[in-house]
């Protein structure tokens, strides 16, 4: 009988601890779900974003001129939201490679890697002086500036969009489908290059 009543005890010991566990595993659950529910602050690049470019300071293409849309098009937290870019330019220096940077694609706000230029596509130019290109990519943690710059990643600018007031050149974001609910009035921090939309 002794031991009937050690194995009873025993089971009821293995009863309680799995009820614990289990108690442990609904709770974990419940904080993971409220996380996921919860309103995170949305930059305003994650939308439709019109690029209008113009020379910078200095540029070899004093005529030069560009347009482009870099739209967001869904996709997990980064680095695999997804995005659709496209590039038009004219008065480019002819028969000439040129490449299309974006600041800050990558990295935590503060970090090396949210100051560098990263290259989103390239073109050779036409003998008229323009071209374009195009991309789909993954990852965009903010958008800023974008230039054109002569031959490759590291070549020298020559136009440039961005948010700053006063240019050159601008970018304007417009919601579209895939970009996610505004946050509330003080829900969450934006990126320096990249602030949240206004609530109406």
């Amino acid at each position: 009988m002794a031991e009937s009543g050690t194995r009873s005890g025993d089971a009821g010991r293995a009863r309680r601890g799995g009820s614990a566990l289990a108690r442990w595993v609904l709770v974990a659950l419940v904080g993971i779900a409220a996380l996921a529910a919860a309103p995170r602050g949305r930059a305003e690049h994650e939308s439709t974003n019109a690029l209008t470019f113009a020379p910078v300071d200095g540029s070899s293409a004093t005529e030069g001129t560009g347009t482009g849309e870099i739209v967001y098009n869904g996709g997990g937290s980064e680095p695999v939201s997804r995005w659709t870019a496209t590039f038009r330019f004219a008065g480019l220096a002819p028969d000439a490679n040129h490449t299309v940077v974006v600041q800050g694609r990558f990295g935590e706000v503060g970090s090396a890697e949210a100051d560098a230029f990263t290259a989103v596509c390239s073109f050779r130019s036409s003998a008229a002086g323009d071209g374009g290109c195009w991309d789909y990519y993954l990852g965009q943690e903010r958008l800023g500036v974008a230039q054109l710059r002569l031959g490759g990643e590291a070549g020298e600018p020559v136009l440039q969009a961005t948010r700053a007031p006063g240019g050159p050149g601008a970018i304007v974001s417009t919601r579209n489908r895939h970009s996610p609910s505004p946050t509330a009035p003080g829900g969450g921090a934006a990126t320096p290059l990249a602030t949240p939309f206004a609530l109406p």
